[in-house]
Order: C-alpha cells, then sequence, then structure tokens
C-alpha cells in the first residue's frame, strides 16, 4: 500500500477514530485503525468490540492496499509532521512495518496485517432513514444522565429510542430516576421503529453530531445493530437485547402537591446545601405552610455526620400539612437542569413515593420533558 493524502484532513479523522480505539490488551490488534486505500480514497476502521467508527477520505493511492497501524502512535506522528502532505507506505499485506514520511522526517512504525482486525460491521445504511441532528442531540442530552453505567445490568445501560410518524423519544433509567424527552422531528420512518441503544455509543454519536456541519444523521437499525452516519463517519453498535421496563407503568397518574419554582432559584439552593449532602447523605426538602414563623416556604436542609450541615430557605405558594421528603441531591439538580424554561414543576404524593419534575406546562411525557426520581427514606 502506497498513498498520499493531506495531513489535516487525516489528523482530524484520526481524532474521531481514536474514539473507538480498544484499550484492552488481550487483543492487541484491537489498539490499532485499519487503514484500508483503494481508487483515490483511503477507508479507516477502529472498534472495541461493542462500538465501531468508520471514517473516509479522498488520498493519492498510488498502490492499494490494507494494513493495522498503532492508533495512539499513528496519530501522534502524524500530528507532528511538518507540511502539508503526508505519505503512507506499507511493504506487506501481512503486517510487519508502515513507513510515514513528511519532507525530511521519516517513521517507521510496526503494523498488524489486516486480516487479523475484526470488522464488526458493514457500515451500510441502506433501507435507513434520516432525523434532524439538533432535537436528536437535544433529546439524548435530556435523558443521557439517567442511564445506569451498572455493566452487571445492561439493560439499563441503553437508552430505548423510539423514531416514526414525525415523533422521536427516547427513555433512560437506572432504577433510581426515570427521564423521558420526546420531540416533534421532520423525517425519520413513517412507522416508529425503536431499538435499545448502550448509552455509551450515543455519547459519541452526540458528540460527532454537535461537531459535524450536516444537519441530519443517517439511521439505520437492523435486528442487532444500529448505524450512525455522518457523511465521511460513521459510528456502529451492537443493540442491547432485552426488554426495557414499562416505563409508562412507572409514571403515576396523579399527585398530591404540585409545586412551581424558580428554576435558577432552586438549582443555586440545591447546589449550595448539596455540598454538605455528603457520604449518601439525602438533600432534605420540607414544604410547610405560612405560620407565626413566616410565609409558606421549603427549607432545603443537608446533614452529613463528622462534615457539618446546611440549610437555606425559598419561599413558596403552600397551604397543606408540612411535609418532608428526601432525594439524591446529584440526582435531582440533573432533572432540574433538564427542564426546559425559567420554571420547573415539582409534583410529589408522600415522603415514600417517587417525585417529578417537569416544566410548568408538561403535565405528561407526551408533552417534552419528565423525570421520575426516587425518594430516600428519611430518619429523624
Amino acid at each position: 500500500m502506497k498513498l498520499r493524502c493531506d495531513r489535516s484532513a487525516l489528523v482530524d479523522k484520526l481524532a474521531v477514530l481514536s474514539r473507538g480505539v480498544s484499550a484492552r490488551m488481550a487483543l492487541p490488534v484491537l489498539s490499532g485503525i485499519l487503514l484500508q486505500a483503494s481508487e483515490g480514497r483511503l477507508d479507516m476502521y477502529s472498534t472495541d468490540m461493542e462500538i465501531s467508527i468508520k471514517a473516509s477520505m479522498p488520498v493519492t493511492v498510488d498502490e492499494p492496499g490494507d494494513v493495522v497501524v498503532p492508533a495512539r502512535l499513528f496519530s501522534d506522528v502524524v500530528r507532528n509532521l511538518v507540511g502539508e502532505e503526508v505519505r503512507v507506505e506499507s511493504g506487506s499485506a501481512d503486517g510487519g512495518t508502515v513507513l510515514v514520511t513528511a519532507g525530511k522526517a521519516r517513521f517507521t512504525l510496526n503494523s498488524w496485517a489486516a486480516s487479523d482486525f475484526p470488522q464488526m460491521s458493514t457500515f451500510d445504511v441502506q433501507g435507513g432513514f434520516s432525523v434532524p441532528r439538533e432535537p436528536f442531540v437535544e433529546t439524548l442530552g435530556k435523558v443521557a444522565r439517567a442511564a445506569s453505567r451498572d455493566e452487571t445490568r445492561p439493560i439499563l445501560t441503553g437508552v430505548l429510542v423510539m423514531i416514526g410518524g414525525n415523533s422521536l423519544r427516547m427513555v433512560a433509567t437506572d432504577s433510581y430516576r426515570l427521564s423521558v424527552k420526546q420531540s416533534a422531528v421532520d423525517g425519520g420512518p413513517e412507522e416508529e421503529v425503536q431499538a435499545i441503544v448502550p448509552v455509551k455509543a450515543l455519547a459519541e454519536v452526540a458528540r460527532l453530531a454537535a461537531a459535524a456541519d450536516r444537519p441530519a444523521i443517517d439511521v439505520a437499525l437492523t435486528e442487532n445493530q444500529a448505524l450512525f452516519g455522518f457523511g465521511e463517519i460513521f459510528i456502529a453498535t451492537r443493540l442491547i437485547d432485552g426488554v426495557f421496563p414499562n416505563y409508562k407503568q412507572l409514571l403515576p397518574d396523579t399527585y398530591d402537591h404540585k409545586f412551581e419554582l424558580d428554576k435558577d432559584d432552586f438549582l443555586g439552593v440545591a447546589r449550595r446545601v448539596g455540598l454538605l449532602a455528603q457520604k449518601n447523605a439525602p438533600l432534605r426538602l420540607r414544604f410547610a405552610p405560612a405560620d407565626d414563623d413566616g410565609p409558606a416556604r421549603l427549607v432545603v436542609r443537608a446533614v452529613t455526620q463528622d462534615v457539618g450541615q446546611a440549610e437555606e430557605q425559598l419561599e413558596i405558594d403552600y397551604t397543606g400539612e408540612a411535609f418532608e421528603i428526601g432525594f439524591n441531591h446529584a440526582y435531582l439538580i440533573d432533572g432540574v437542569e433538564a427542564v426546559d424554561g425559567d420554571r420547573i414543576c415539582l409534583k410529589l404524593t408522600s415522603p415514600l413515593r417517587p417525585g417529578l419534575v417537569s416544566g410548568p406546562g408538561a403535565d405528561d411525557e407526551a408533552e417534552g420533558f419528565v423525570y421520575l426520581i426516587m425518594p430516600i427514606r428519611l430518619s429523624n
């Protein structure tokens, strides 16, 4: 294989491919990037056996061929070369070495045979569809933090993605909180399709989509794979097999208390008081009606033994009986931050029942974004 290409363009593509490189030493070839050169085109691949990335670019091919280069070292070499053009040459299809030159600089790197590199996807988007980039990225940003990172429960490490009928809905839960976001989209399939996509892969999709100059994302779903395309860059990932929790059954139909709060004011209080909610200590929310001590108020409090305590109040509109409920402060902040607008709606039933965070106008998940959060049992 012999090729010549623009160095800056190659650097940009290698930066994307590095996101799919595996750090597992059990299979050293996974730490490499597969280069395939033919007919004026260079296709490059990386994989960690869970996600696979393909990036392509135009090059001048003097001799077609393929080889696997060490990803990190090859990227560092190309990035630090001087000049606009870089040359890459491999003498054998069975691996051995790769020669990288630019100007007066010459680097010889050990390589692997292309046949040793596992191809995890065909990267074929035929029969797929396109969705607008902005609502896809926005919707994912609202729900991704609620997905679990616990690999012992793989179904919860995915996001339930439903697309069809000019609607996009994503759902994620780690069993302590549930996040649902629905967005209107132009395009997508006529009939709804759904898949459970690993949140790790979707995070890479969102990162690439935000940096891409294309207004749409190409999507192709098969029985066991999701493929996302951005022109010359593609990300493929295995789908998670299993049944996602019936999230609609988890959303209560009615609530006993409904509070509208200024979003920035509440976030400020939660963050400040949350500094003292350490070692899994809950953030305590006490709702009290007007009395001799003052007007109706929300008292936010945190106590951590051997550390200290904090308390701050907000005036609210409330006439019911006083009650107190506790939440994980980081989970609560995540939900409030995801609400659009200047105000939030907090719906509660009892100290032992889940609470719901949404925008003031969202009576159910069909209207936008809702965030269900489990309470923490409080002790005196």
